[in-house]
């Protein structure tokens, strides 16, 4: 484990790009699949459902994240189980791009084995919830 931990702090940076632009591609997509949909009808297609008939654990999260202003207006709309995980994501953006504006600190081995704990209980529940997803429906 010391040897995981003393690897990811010195590619700190790598790891805090990496996930900034995880964060960025999952936030800007619904907006970038709106004009390909026009030009590739089968690319705003979910593939599980039309593989299995079934929607996935993320079907309809395209869709809830252009109707994201509807939060302004109905604030139920974030106690969505999708709206938890958005909430989680733009958490995740500002605080990767914390951590790039103080990238000439060293960061501590206690601050980076708290940020992979977090990464490590925001998967778990991302896990859980596709789990309960796929046996419900």
């Amino acid at each position: 484990m010391k040897k995981i931990i003393s690897f990811i702090k010195k590619n700190y940076i790598y790891v805090n790009i990496t996930f900034l632009l995880l964060t960025i591609y999952i936030i800007l997509f619904p907006m970038i699949t709106i004009p390909i949909k026009n030009i590739f009808p089968a690319f705003g297609e979910c593939t599980y459902l039309r593989v299995t008939g079934k929607p996935c654990p993320l079907c309809g999260g395209t869709r809830y994240i252009q109707n994201l202003p509807k939060a302004f207006t109905d604030i139920t709309y974030l106690v969505h189980p999708f709206g938890v995980i958005m909430i989680f994501v733009l958490g995740e953006a500002i605080f990767r791009i914390y951590n790039l504006i103080t990238k000439n600190k060293e960061k501590s081995e206690k601050y980076v084995k708290v940020d992979l704990n977090i990464h490590l209980i925001t998967f778990t529940c991302f896990t859980i919830y596709e789990i309960v997803f796929i046996m419900i429906n």
